[in-house]
Formats: C-alpha cells, structure tokens, sequence
C-alpha cells in the first residue's frame, strides 16, 4: 500500500474519529449548556413576568388602602343613616373615583350590607347605592368572607351580576380599632389585564397565575379562570390540574410553593408535562397580591443553541487539518462570550441591576448577545422604573397624609409631628412655643345659611390669613372641622398677641361672596404660651381653655391663658 493512501487512510481515520469525539463531547456541552441557560432565562422570564403583572396594581392597592382610611368613609360605615354623614362619604369616595385607572369604586358596608358603585360614566350619580347584600344569596358571599378572612387587602376576579361587570376586583377592609366595618374598592377591566398580562405573545412561553389554593386567578383563556374563589369552597374552584395532569408534577408544585412563601424573593424551576411534551416551568410568589406566578416554557424556547452545534459539525469537517485552531476558536467564539454572558445573568440574579450587559462574540453569539443585551436592559430599565414608582407614590401617600386636601394646611397628624420635632429641638437646644388656637365663630350657621361651598370658601380663607400671618418656621394646621392651630416656636407673649389680634382683624375684614350671597365672619382666639416647659396634653388644654375663655364672653376677641 501506497504512503499516500495510508495516510489518506490514517487522515479519514482521525476525520472519522474527529468527528466522532467532536460530536459526542459538544452535543453534551451543549445539553448542559441549554439546560443551565434555560434555567437562568426562566428565571429572568418569571421576573419580568412578575413585575409587569404587579405594575397596574400596586398604584391601584395603594389608593384603595388610602380611602379605605378616610375619616368620613369610617364615619359612614359606622353612622351611615345619618344623611349628612351618608353624603360626606360619598362626596369622599366620589373624589378618588378620578385617581382609579378604571374611574370606579365600590363600597360595601357589615352594619347595612349596603352596596355603593359608580363608574367612569358616572351613570350612578346621587344613585350610587345599588343594592342590598344578603348572607343568604350565593352571589354575595364574596362580600361576607372577605370580612371573616382577616386580610387587609386582596385582589379577587368576580363577575358582578348586579352591575354585569366582570372585573378584577381589588376588595380592601374598612377597619377601625381592629373592627371591620366594611368593604371598599375598586376594579380593573379583567379584559385589559389579561391583555397586559398573560396574553402577551412570546414564541413558546405561557403564562398564569394561581393564588394558595392553586386555583387560577389569571390565564389567558378566561374559561379556566377560576371566578369568586374566595367564596367557593376549595373543591369547586378550578385549580391547575386542569392544565398539569400529572399529580407528581402538582404535588412537586405544592411542595414548591410552600417554600416560596417563606422565600418570596427566589424563583424556582421545575420540569412538569405539559400539552402532552416537556416544559420547564418557572414559579414566583407575589407577597404583594397571594398569588403565585407560573411561566411554561417549552424546549423550543429554551434551546438556543441547536445551530450553533451544527456549526461546529461543518466547522470541523472544512477545518481537519486545523485541529488546534478549532479548539482556540471554539475557546474565543463561544465560550468566552457566554462566560460573560452567564456573568452578567449571575449578577442580575444576585440582584446586582447596575451592570453594562456586554456586547460579544460574533455570528449566532452576537445575535444572542444583543437578544440578551435587550432583555436585560428591559429588566433593568423596568426595575429602575418600578423603583422610582414605589418611591414617588410613598413619597406622595406621606404628604397627603400630612395635609389637610381643603386648605392646603396640615392635618392633625402632620402638626402632631411638628409638636415632636419642635419638642426634640427644644430639649436639645432650649428656647420657647406658643399656640393660638382659633375656631370661626357661628360657622353652622353658615354652612346652613349660605350651604357648604360657603363653608369650604370661609375655611380657606382663614387658611390664607393664617399663612400670610406666620413666620418662615412657624406651623398651621387644621385642627378640627372649623378649629386652626399655629405653632410659634422661640416668640414673646406680646408677639403672640400681636398675631393674634392682627389675625382676628383680618378675618373680620373678609368679604367673601358664595352664589349670590355675600357674608362675614369673626374668629375666636386663644392663646399660651407656657412660662416653664409643659407636656403636650397640658398645652393643648390651656389653650383650649383660652378659646373658651374667647367663646363665653362673646366671641370675635382674644384671650390669653398663662
């Protein structure tokens, strides 16, 4: 036999057995490596799942909770057959009807079992109690074991078969010195969260929620929702071995999210069947809202990197003779840039969002560089955004619970904090404070007079006098319906009558015109300012019983108490 032809021999041998290795060895590699980046992307895909289903609801929570504080709704669910209290609460929740997404609310009270809605339309004006609940009637047990179920806020998918609405339903407790009064809410259209949601199309990837009981709360086919669930009892509700039929992949599933719920901040894989085929299923808890959040994804979706394995093949078959060069090329093209790659999904797992997702390799590689440099940025971006939101809305939910909405002043929570601080400052530093306490002289009779608007009208007013009266660093509040507090840190008694008087002539020199009707009002002022350092409580009561000094002999004057 010729030299040549054993060595073409020995050449097809080594091709032979090349290929072989090449093929045996890269097609476990990139098992490996798919299963590891399907589990890293499930991961990423269950996170933004998550988060783009809490977006349009936390906004919507955090509202609700906000009315269901309302002094005057309160006052209604416990005297709701008094008029003036039943209109004062409504005016109140008409007023956050505007800030909903969907310009709607509804409100259920435990004394009456009363039922009050309005919507976007405002079709229920000066009409918005819509009906009586009864514990009897199946349709409204929703209401009845929401007030035993002791949460102070959930998120229920119910079809209203009194207003013929279905919608998702953000149902939060009135509550007032640990009783529970009552039910206030709103509604997001179920169409246009599932939209948002779990209808959003991804090649090979689905998505749903589940709440503890493993009854399905979001899906894209709104049959194989489960409606109400809160007021069936667990083996009605439609549960999600209608769509896994294995019961070890569901027992897994319930082991799984009970961990979850003790870990809220990790994310879990499992593989279950699926459609007939293997999926690897990722699973999320929402501490937020009770719910679990499923994503399925399908071999499709996750191996990303069949071409590039065949690729391999070719190269190895025009490159023989190049066997060193394939081993740096392999090292350069590939694995080094999904090292980085996994670096960065590392890094975004750990929850380290302030990275630069690089930009690498060449080919198959770059495009899935870019694909993962996109998603990333979007996860980042979107994590960024939600941030801000949660911050922006705490930093507004702090100020309107310090501010009275009427006059711009603060309410009695925000100058109670005033007290603390001016009171930490004085132990520190020393100094003095003084209050005047003014109530508006005979102000039910201009509210019965001239109407409510008159009213409104006189107490911003005052609230103007009272601002253009005080210092830079003195605090007004209102206190009470008609009754004003300013806080006067480090001024003379002579400086606090001054104020006093000035303040009690301008308010008397007010014109003020409401519909037609032009009227006047007087103030009554008491004023203290303690000669040696007094407890709150102390001060409060002398300078109540300045005003009613003021009061008794005859109003529109000033009086000290020392």
């Amino acid at each position: 036999m010729k030299l040549r032809t054993r060595f073409l021999l020995l050449m097809t041998l080594i091709f032979i057995g090349f290929i072989f290795i090449t093929w045996t060895l890269s097609g476990s590699l990139m098992n490996k490596l798919n299963q590891q980046w399907g589990e890293q992307f499930a991961q990423r895909q269950v996170m933004f799942d998550k988060y783009r289903t809490l977006a349009p609801l936390i906004r919507e929570i955090a509202l609700a909770r906000q009315m269901a504080a309302e002094p005057a709704i309160i006052e209604m669910a416990l005297h709701e057959h008094n008029p003036e209290v039943q209109k004062r609460g409504i005016a109140a929740m008409e007023k956050y009807r505007f800030n909903f997404r969907d310009h709607s609310y509804f409100a259920a009270f435990a004394n009456s079992g009363n039922y009050y809605f309005n919507d976007a339309k405002n079709q229920y004006a000066n009409k918005q109690l819509r009906y009586v609940l009864s514990p009897t009637t199946a349709k409204d047990k929703w209401f009845y074991a929401t007030l035993v179920s002791g949460n102070k806020y959930q998120v229920n998918l119910d079809p209203d078969v009194h207003l013929n609405v279905t919608k998702a339903w953000i149902n939060v407790l009135i509550t007032k010195d640990n009783e529970t009064l009552g039910v206030i809410g709103t509604g997001i259209d179920l169409t246009d969260l599932i939209k948002e949601t779990v209808s959003i199309y991804q090649h090979g990837v689905e998505n749903l929620f589940i709440d503890k009981s493993m009854a399905i709360q979001l899906n894209s086919d709104p049959k194989l929702i489960d409606y109400m669930t809160i007021a069936k009892d667990v083996g009605q509700r439609i549960k999600i071995d209608k769509l896994l039929s294995n019961p070890d992949d569901i027992e897994r599933l319930r082991k799984t999210m009970l961990t979850l719920e003790n870990n809220p901040s990790e994310v879990a894989t499992l593989k279950v069947d699926y459609k007939g085929s293997q999926y690897l299923l990722g699973v999320a808890f929402l501490p937020e809202i009770g719910w679990y959040d499923l994503t399925l994804m399908n071999d499709q979706s996750l191996n990303l990197y069949d071409d590039l394995l065949k690729g391999h093949v070719w190269f190895g078959l025009a490159l023989l003779s190049a066997l060193v060069i394939l081993g740096w090329a392999l090292h350069y093209w590939i694995f080094n840039p999904i090292s980085a790659l996994r670096a960065s999904t590392d890094k975004i797992g750990s929850g380290n969002f302030e990275i630069d997702p690089p930009l690498t390799g060449a080919g198959e590689i770059a495009h899935l560089s870019r694909s993962f440099e996109h998603m990333a940025r979007f996860v980042i971006d979107t994590n960024h955004e939600l941030e801000q939101k949660v911050r922006e809305r705490t930093e507004e939910l702090h100020h309107l619970s310090e501010m009275d909405p009427l006059t711009g002043l603060l309410n009695r929570r925000g100058m109670m904090d005033r007290f603390e601080t001016e009171f930490s400052r004085q132990s520190r530093q020393g100094g003095s404070m003084g209050l005047l306490l003014l109530d508006l002289d005979l102000f039910k009779a201009i509210n019965d007079t001239f109407g409510h608007a008159a009213g409104d009208l006189a107490l911003c007013e005052v609230a103007k006098v009272l601002q253009s009266s005080k210092r830079g660093y003195d605090y007004v509040a209102r206190w009470g319906g008609e009754e004003f507090l300013m806080l006067m840190p480090n001024c003379s008694q002579d400086d606090l009558m001054m104020v006093a008087e000035r303040i009690r002539l301008e308010v008397a020199a007010l014109i003020m015109q409401s519909g037609g009707d032009v009227f006047h009002l007087t103030v009554s002022i008491g004023v203290h300012r303690p000669h040696i350092p007094e407890t709150l409580d102390t001060m409060l009561q002398k300078v109540d019983r300045a005003l009613y000094a003021a009061k008794n002999e005859g109003r529109n004057c000033v009086r000290l108490v020392a």
